[in-house]
């Protein structure tokens, strides 16, 4: 089932990517417009969330880098860490309830970053459906518009 643009409007949605380079990564859509890939089925969302909430933490997990002022923005960053310590680079959307607004910054940085490879076969066949045409990892902002 596809995720409508007035709940798209209204919730923070969890969504996945492979960037240009292999690395998988976690975005927090704070009431942005989500890719069409991601959009169009709630349950691969599901599949997916299930997937990287399973993951054991990494040997590396207390070595995540949070970036500097994650905590004074008065957001929850600690989903972003969740993420982080299981090898995904986590973005937020930077300008909540902007719902076209299409900037995330990078909140947690994996030490150990997981890669397409790292995933078994149907779920990075799943994941593969949402590409980031950029790398992440220098980044510390993202625009997500050109996201296939």
């Amino acid at each position: 089932m596809r995720i409508d643009e007035l709940e798209q409007e209204d919730s923070d949605i969890e969504w996945f990517a492979v960037d240009g380079a292999g690395y998988v990564v976690h975005f927090s859509s704070g009431g942005g417009v989500l890719p069409e890939s991601v959009a169009s089925s709630q349950e691969t969302l599901l599949h997916l969330h299930q997937y990287f909430l399973a993951l054991p933490d990494t040997a590396s997990a207390a070595l995540v880098q949070v970036e500097a002022n994650a905590e004074k923005s008065g957001r929850n960053y600690q989903n972003a860490v969740r993420y982080a310590r299981r090898g995904l680079f986590s973005f937020d959307k930077t300008l909540l309830n902007k719902h076209l607004d299409s900037k995330y910054h990078l909140v947690a940085r994996p030490v150990n970053p997981l890669t397409i490879k790292d995933i078994p076969e149907p779920i990075s066949t799943l994941l593969l459906h949402t590409r980031l045409p950029i790398a992440v990892l220098e980044k510390t902002q993202v625009v997500i518009s050109d996201v296939a």
